[in-house]
């Protein structure tokens, strides 16, 4: 069982915070973690369901860890708590809606850094792009860059100013093609989707 009391005033006061969002900076090893643990501890204490609470961390250790210390807190009236990194919990909600967006299927694969670049040179291929002229690590880190920014292949050739991002806008849409005929989706789509 958790103690509010096990806490400083100001880890307390974050741990009780009722409206609103909440923003908790502070330095490494100064207890985060630990206010967040003892919240979720303190939100099912107070009723709410463990299944409607979402902690996101950035490692699956991370992930573990933070389970491990709720638990710890609450025993097994945090069955059903959702602890996950970004990744995990965006490929565990596509699973579910990715029937949404055509042409998709929940069998969908995600395809690795290997994977993505292989994709990327058969487009580069289909183009006539010369390898030697345009990289194809840094096609994929434009197309990563795009993405990250929430842009389609659409969005990026309206605002693909020099001749690189005129190719690399190309080769975008075709790459993204080739996934949608392959049901894949690369690592920033998860998270773009």
């Amino acid at each position: 069982m958790y103690r509010l009391e096990d806490l400083n005033p100001v880890q307390r006061q974050a741990v009780e915070h009722r409206e609103g969002p909440l923003l908790i900076l502070a330095g490494a090893g100064s207890g985060k973690t630990r206010v967040l643990t003892y919240r979720i501890a303190h939100l099912i204490a107070q009723g709410v369901e463990p299944w409607n609470i979402l902690a996101i961390t950035f490692t699956n250790k991370a992930a573990q860890e933070m389970r491990e210390r709720v638990y710890s807190l609450v025993g097994s009236e945090g069955r059903g708590l959702w602890v996950a990194t970004f990744h995990s919990a965006c490929v565990r909600i596509l699973r579910s809606e990715i029937g949404y967006l055509p042409g998709y299927s929940r069998s969908f694969v995600i395809y690795d850094s290997g994977d993505q670049l292989a994709v990327i040179k058969s487009c580069m291929k289909e183009l006539n792009l010369d390898e030697k002229k345009f990289a194809p690590r840094a096609i994929e880190s434009v197309i990563s860059d795009a993405k990250n920014k929430l842009l389609t292949p659409e969005d990026f050739s309206r605002r693909a100013t020099d001749y690189f991002e005129q190719k690399a806008e190309r080769v975008y849409e075709l790459y993204q093609k080739k996934l949608l005929a392959n049901n894949a989706l690369d690592f920033d789509d998860i998270i773009m989707l």
